[in-house]
């Protein structure tokens, strides 16, 4: 029996305890925290690269710095947010026409190919 209950709590003690962690330990300061692979291996930043230190930095509401760790994060959080608000809210004709207009394979495509594009432009600047 699956009870979506279940799956809502586990997913709030999961976002809870990791933005615990991140405002308590900077993840630039702790072993533990994943480094990227990319970089320790080619020098190159892959497009998630700050994103941990983003989330400690906007926890601490340093915002403009947070920003400066992940500038392609910062274009996503609010469709993140957005799209996330659509699936913990009931049904409504507000959720129908976000999910109708947001939710739409171009978007998807759209932000694939700015996440690609933003690969390359990072290391480029070096941003």
């Amino acid at each position: 029996m699956h009870n979506p209950g279940i799956k809502i709590v586990g997913i709030v003690m999961v976002v809870v305890t990791m933005i615990l962690l991140y405002y308590h330990y900077d993840p630039s300061q702790t072993f533990w925290s994943p480094k990227c692979i990319l970089l320790a291996i080619t020098g190159y930043k892959c497009p998630g690269c700050g994103i941990q230190r983003m989330i400690y930095h906007l926890l601490h509401g340093h915002i403009l710095t947070a920003l400066r760790y992940n500038y392609f994060i910062a274009l996503l959080i609010p469709y993140i947010t957005i799209m996330s608000s659509t699936y913990f809210a009931p049904s409504s004709n507000y959720t129908q026409w976000i999910r109708r207009h947001l939710a739409t394979k171009q978007i998807a495509y759209a932000y694939g190919i700015l996440y690609v594009l933003w690969w390359f432009v990072r290391n480029i600047f070096n941003l």
